[in-house]
């Protein structure tokens, strides 16, 4: 059973109300690999809308983005289609269940004021997914970080998180959740010149599921950028022992 109709009109509705929209049948241009693509978006995602049908798991590519959506602590919001029992591996997720009369056709579209109840939802969902991603991407920088007998002396203007190393030296870091970017470095140099920090900024982001491309972009602008520097969380600490402003 396809949800396609239901699927567009959410995509519509959903970019409609200012949010940045993917959809995996709809967005991925000709030409582009779909695999890294679709890794690409998800992780730069804050809430996965599951439109679950009986026919949901039947592609690897639906079992794999629910898995790695959990991995990577995204929201998934779980519409169940009618007289359908949910596969037990989205019993974590939150749940809407759609009536028969809900829904204008066997694969949508969803009856208006329920497609607005799932807009809600949605925005509930990405306030608790970037609060829940930030706090464990900070909590791994704090771990990598005493692993080297540095320590984390608190967080100031911009929730920059001061890092005191071993030389004494203090650094800036600043967690960011999503794929960062250029306008997302200069926002960083902004924030640490605003709140008079003498020390270079450090961007510190998550680096699994970014498309080879984007890092490879990624390098490049912190070869050519020198008012931010960025670190992968999983390499802080290896990073930061060897560390020279």
């Amino acid at each position: 059973m396809e949800s396609r109709a239901a699927a567009l009109q959410l995509h519509d509705l959903l970019a409609s109300r200012g949010f940045d929209v993917f959809l995996d049948t709809h967005d991925i241009r000709p030409g582009d690999p779909f695999q890294d693509v679709l890794w690409h978006r998800l992780v730069d995602s804050d809430v996965m809308v599951m439109l679950d049908t009986p026919t949901y798991f039947d592609s690897r590519w639906t079992r794999q983005e629910i898995g790695r959506a959990r991995a990577k602590e995204i929201q998934v919001l779980r519409v169940i289609w009618p007289e359908h029992t949910p596969n037990k591996l989205t019993d974590l997720a939150e749940t809407i269940y759609l009536d028969p009369q809900e829904l204008e056709g066997p694969d949508g579209p969803i009856a208006a004021e329920t497609a607005d109840t799932i807009v809600l939802e949605v925005e509930r969902l990405r306030s608790r997914s970037i609060a829940s991603r930030y706090m464990s991407i900070t909590g791994k920088l704090r771990a990598d970080v005493e692993k080297i007998g540095a320590s984390v002396e608190g967080v100031g203007a911009h929730r920059a998180v001061a890092v005191r190393l071993l030389d004494g030296e203090k650094i800036w870091a600043y967690p960011i959740v999503g794929i960062p970017t250029a306008e997302i470095l200069n926002d960083v140099a902004d924030k640490a010149r605003r709140a008079e920090q003498q020390e270079i900024p450090v961007l510190v982001y998550d680096h699994i599921g970014i498309r080879d491309a984007w890092n490879a972009h990624l390098r490049w602008l912190g070869e050519h950028i020198r008012a931010v520097r960025t670190i992968k969380v999983s390499e802080a600490g290896w990073a930061l022992a060897a560390w020279e402003n």
